[in-house]
């Protein structure tokens, strides 16, 4: 089984770990197939891995800058085992990790690995996570005292596997899963959010989401993301941004298995501040001022297009769910309201139905914040987003 196994990696600048974590498998693995894909870096890692004599190793680099989910996507392509492994350049692998990953995993599952990070996130409890300190650097870490836990840890798991509703970038699937379903989505750039996306989307699939609880590895966490040179000062905004972009797809925002529906959104006395606001969570704006600032200004952070999804009140159509706004008393309790949509309709709140309270009593007897939402059986859309077109 540890043959049918590919190490996928992303890389994106940070040449000294890439090498570093290159050397430490290949000490443990020596078989095992790598597969390095690069977007855009700068910093002589292309030009290494073209050094590279290595017949285990897969690689591709393009000059052009992409996300990390054409990166994961193109490894997925290139790579020829059964399963493949999203690894990171900033992790040690266990000395056990390939054989109990190998031994533990199940096709019929998205198997999440055993990530052991220091103490960067706190407050952070999931199935897939331990915290404990071997040093947060390359240079300070403790290799002996990792492997040492990772012999104690190994010799106390009692059930090897265990079903999770945890879910993790760190995952281990069938090749073939993911080459169905057209892989991670680049709706997300560069990053963020893509990870909880093809989740949800294997779990529609039918795959069931477990925990292996052998298969360890040390991560010093987001050394070519989050934290590096690059990224530091951005991660906020592109976080924002995936997380809206998140939201355009699913209606929900990250964390749950979404039940989507065709939205309609009006909202009457806007302004841009208000429609910045409300439209992710619609299919389609429907508004009573110009919208074209904001379109010029959002349209470069997503590939949704929003001269389709922004229109004026006049050309308002009919949607499985109607929403109606008032600009003026827009608040928290209303996005609330909002994005708890899906909970509305499974609980079929009698107080949203009757359209004849936004006719004739709207701004009277309901509180100015509610929206007015009516529906009638909508029909559910997210298993529409399960596959995609693979694009590399």
């Amino acid at each position: 089984m540890t043959q049918d196994i590919s190490f996928l990696i992303g890389l994106k600048n940070n040449l000294e770990y890439t090498k570093i974590f290159y050397e430490n498998v290949r000490k443990l693995y020596p078989g095992v197939e790598i597969v390095f894909v690069s977007f855009g870096s700068t910093d002589g890692t292309h030009r290494w891995m073209d050094s590279l004599n290595d017949p285990f190793l897969k690689y591709y680099y393009s000059e052009e800058s992409k996300t990390l989910s054409d990166t994961y996507n193109k490894a997925t392509e290139i790579s020829t085992k059964k399963f493949v492994c999203f690894l990171h350049n900033d992790m040690v692998l266990g000395k056990h990790f390939l054989k109990n990953l190998s031994e533990d995993l199940s096709e019929d599952h998205v198997n999440f690995y055993k990530v052991t990070e220091p103490p960067v996130f706190t407050g952070d409890f999931r199935d897939w996570k331990l915290t404990r300190d071997f040093g947060d650097d390359i240079h300070l870490f403790d290799f002996e005292k990792f492997f040492d836990f990772e012999n104690e840890y190994i010799s106390n798991v009692k059930n090897s596997t265990a079903p999770t509703s945890h879910s993790s970038f760190f995952l281990c699937v069938k090749r073939d899963n993911l080459i169905e379903i057209g892989g991670l989505d680049n709706l997300f750039n560069p990053m963020f959010c893509e990870d909880d996306d093809l989740i949800i989307r294997l779990k529609f699939l039918g795959l069931e989401t477990v925990q292996l609880n052998r298969a360890l590895v040390y991560h010093f966490v987001s050394k070519t993301s989050r934290f590096s040179k690059e990224y530091e000062n951005k991660t906020k905004a592109i976080e924002e941004k995936s997380q809206r972009n998140y939201i355009r797809k699913w209606g929900s925002k990250s964390g749950s298995i979404p039940l989507t529906y065709d939205v309609g959104i009006i909202l009457n006395n806007g302004n841009v501040a208000k429609l910045s606001e409300l439209e992710p969570f619609a299919k389609v704006i429907y508004t009573d001022f110009p919208f074209e600032d904001y379109i010029n200004e959002e349209q470069a952070h997503t590939k949704y297009d929003l001269r389709e999804k922004i229109r004026p009140i006049s050309e308002l159509k009919k949607h499985d769910v109607m929403v109606h706004v008032n600009g003026k008393a827009l608040n928290a309790k209303t996005l609330n309201s909002i994005s708890n949509i899906s909970a509305i309709i499974t609980e079929n709140k009698k107080d949203y139905l009757n359209p004849n309270l936004f006719h004739k009593f709207y701004l009277k007897i309901i509180k100015p914040y509610r929206p007015l939402i009516f529906f009638n059986q909508p029909e559910r859309i997210e298993k529409s987003f399960i596959h995609k077109e693979l694009e590399i």
